[in-house]
């Protein structure tokens, strides 16, 4: 309405004002409907919104009515049992309509839903339609077994009938968006009013709790806190709640209700709450609002919505104490919808750039996400497609064999054949040319060891002989300590060559992505892995018997009489005349060992490498080979059908995928808006000069 000293100019520009203003916070608050109803919620954007909050029967419910210009349900218990998204937009129509929505983020068992599931529930064009509907889309809410429409007919008799085969609560949604040429632009969720009991199922008054609590965590949600003024705050389990997750009283904003219920002689809580609207106690960001909802013998007068502001007015005007509070921006709903707006349309304007970043750094991650996993397959011939795998898998073994594709398994390998060569070379024995004493250590052979064994030896020799028995006898005490470091060897060589294949066969582009093809594959293999292994032993056995029996022998002569004449070499000369054919003895131990180990370590290696490694990866290929053509096409076709997870998961990825799409399409689609119209930005800029002077104004005061 003009004020009587404002000019006809700045009349007109008041109302361009507040025209541009209107059809930007419809853009705005439509902005922030449609990235809600894509998902938004379900990718933690903190999409900036107003959560109606309070204990029941705290008045909320007339708080809502008040706020939309509709009536909500109010049976008996608790009226609000599933969120409520509330839009309304000054339309410029003069036809008032009402859409009704229902959205399913959620499963029966309170799953997310990927992506979330949209259903027009209703359109209406009289007010007084509406609460019979609410009814009807709330039952089809907590029914989410039945089709909604189902409920289309249904009396409030009807649904009340079926109250003990529905839900409880539920953390789906009820959309509901208001057009009205007499409104104002705002948008707000009404949750479930807080329960301190249940008569059925006590489960439920922490889940009411858990559902107000995650609706209200995030930084941009502005709380609504409905407070009846005839009772203490200190008793709204809504308002504790509130100051959990805001303890610092940033973005809640407190609503009394009931003013006309506080009587005349109540006057130490009347003086209470006059502290709390002029911001003595209580102190919040944004303040308190007082508002007086009509009760049901006003309702049914059916007063006009601006008969209603005009009583509600001169209650405040004439009502101690409130007509001596001298902000009187503080009282009626329509105050506290214009600015409860306003904050909403500034909030969401300020973080558009930060969810548009969000969005784009989202989409980057998920797309980075399906592209790690493997391209769905298309397949004409399942024989084909498998045959393909199976020789890319041999080829990839063989070249992990020869070192050509991994060398990181030849070199795993080879450390242990490392290990195994510094185990054998450690049983070498200790010749020792001097007499055994009291302190000598045992594990060493001295002179004298060697006199007592070429005596236990000797039978019908000649004088000086030394029998090759007592020579022999020394050796094989070092040789058969080589069985236990071969085992060794193998069982390592073994547990590396069963996990490389695992993993060979676990890779996407062999036969990871098909669980019962993987299993089929790896039955085949474990059967030839235990056949190549029980092989590969008998052979190993061969090698260490060939070595701990009869006949020693070398050809090798040429590095035996070196080892030997550098052993005696290395002896005190005064020794050898009194110990000369012990001497002997020993010098031909030390030039066995060192032939007959390096023979046994070359041959332990070539033997695994090819009685195990290359016997195994031919054998595979041709079992693989041979077996697969065998199955039928539908055993060959399911061995074709990707493992459940990836499947799952790239398909979750892709609806993710679009719709982050569609999220930032629509964002997109805002800028462009904005760039078609430069009112809108110059608007802005008005109203960020208004807040930098507003912002130095206050610097300066609280300085």
């Amino acid at each position: 309405m003009p004020l009587p000293w404002e000019s006809k100019s700045d009349q007109t520009k008041n109302n361009m004002t507040q025209t541009e203003y209107s059809r930007k916070s419809r853009l705005l608050i439509g902005l922030v409907n449609d990235i809600t109803a894509l998902g938004g919620n379900q990718f933690d954007l903190d999409i900036p919104c107003l959560a109606f909050i309070g204990n029941q029967s705290a008045g909320k419910s007339s708080v809502v009515e008040g706020a939309t210009g509709i009536a909500v349900p109010r049976d008996s218990g608790t009226c609000t049992k599933c969120p409520m998204r509330c839009t309304m937009t000054r339309s410029s129509k003069p036809q008032w309509s009402c859409q009704i929505t229902l959205q399913f983020a959620y499963d029966s068992q309170q799953r997310p839903l990927v992506p979330p599931k949209s259903v027009h529930f209703q359109t209406l064009r009289n007010p007084k339609d509406v609460e019979i509907w609410l009814k009807r889309a709330q039952a089809a809410i907590l029914s989410p077994e039945k089709k909604p429409e189902e409920f289309h007919t249904m009396s409030s008799n009807e649904i009340k009938a079926l109250h003990s085969s529905m839900l409880p609560f539920s953390l789906n949604t009820i959309e509901i968006l208001v057009s009205d040429p007499e409104g104002t632009d705002l948008c707000f969720v009404d949750l479930p009013g807080i329960i301190h009991h249940h008569p059925t199922e006590p489960a439920m008054v922490p889940f009411v709790k858990d559902l107000v609590a995650r609706h209200i965590q995030k930084k941009n949600t502005l709380i609504v806190v409905t407070i009846p003024m005839p009772d203490e705050i200190d008793n709204q389990e809504a308002f504790r709640i509130a100051s959990q997750v805001d303890p610092r009283g940033l973005r809640t904003i407190g609503v009394g209700t009931k003013p006309d219920m506080v009587g005349a002689g109540s006057l130490s809580l009347l003086k209470t709450w006059k502290s709390i609207l002029e911001g003595d106690k209580w102190t919040l960001k944004h303040g308190y609002y007082c508002v007086k909802m009509p009760d049901d013998r006003e309702r049914s007068k059916n007063h006009t919505k601006r008969e209603w502001e005009k009583i509600e007015a001169d209650f405040f005007d004439k009502t101690d104490p409130w007509k001596t509070i001298s902000d009187r921006t503080r009282f009626g709903m329509r105050n506290f919808v214009e600015n409860t707006s306003k904050l909403l349309v500034a909030l969401i304007e300020r973080n558009l750039p930060i969810i548009k970043r969000t969005v784009d750094d989202l989409l980057e991650s998920e797309k980075k996400k399906l592209k790690q996993l493997p391209p769905k397959l298309e397949v004409d011939s399942p024989l084909s497609t498998i045959l393909q795998r199976v020789l890319a898998f041999c080829r990839a073994l063989h070249g992990s064999v020869l070192g050509d594709l991994d060398k990181g398994f030849i070199q795993r390998n080879q450390k242990k054949y490392g290990d195994f060569k510094f185990e054998v070379q450690g049983t070498a024995p200790k010749l020792e040319a001097s007499w055994r004493s009291l302190e000598s250590a045992q594990d060493t052979i001295y002179l004298n060891d060697i006199s007592a064994t070429i005596a236990s030896h000797l039978t019908w020799e000649l004088p000086n002989y030394i029998p090759f028995d007592a020579t022999k006898e020394f050796i094989l005490q070092c040789v058969q300590h080589w069985d236990a470091p071969m085992r060794q060897c193998f069982d390592a060589i073994h547990h590396n060559t069963h996990v490389h294949i695992g993993g060979l066969i676990s890779m996407p582009e062999h036969f990871g992505r098909f669980s019962e093809l993987d299993a089929f594959v790896r039955e085949i293999v474990e059967e030839e892995l235990e056949f190549c292994q029980d092989q590969a032993s008998i052979m190993l056995k061969k090698i260490f018997d060939m070595e701990n029996g009869v006949p020693l022998y070398t050809a090798n002569l040429a590095v035996y009489h070196q080892e030997r004449d550098k052993w005696l070499h290395s002896v005190n000369a005064s020794h050898k005349a009194a110990w000369n054919d012990q001497l002997k003895v020993m010098a031909d131990i030390h030039a066995y060992f060192q032939v007959s180990s390096a023979r046994f370590i070359d041959y332990t290696v070539l033997c695994i490498e090819q009685e195990w490694h290359y016997k195994l990866v031919g054998r595979l290929q041709e079992r693989l080979i041979e077996k697969i053509p065998t199955l039928s096409r539908e055993q060959l076709e399911a061995m074709l059908k990707e493992d459940p997870e990836i499947s799952a998961r790239r398909d979750n990825l892709t609806q993710r995928i679009e719709q982050l799409t569609k999220i930032r399409t629509r964002l997109l689609d805002y800028e462009k808006e904005i760039a078609r119209n430069p009112w809108v930005t110059e608007l802005q800029k008005e109203e960020e000069t208004e807040d930098d002077a507003s912002g130095n104004s206050s610097d300066s005061s609280s300085a």
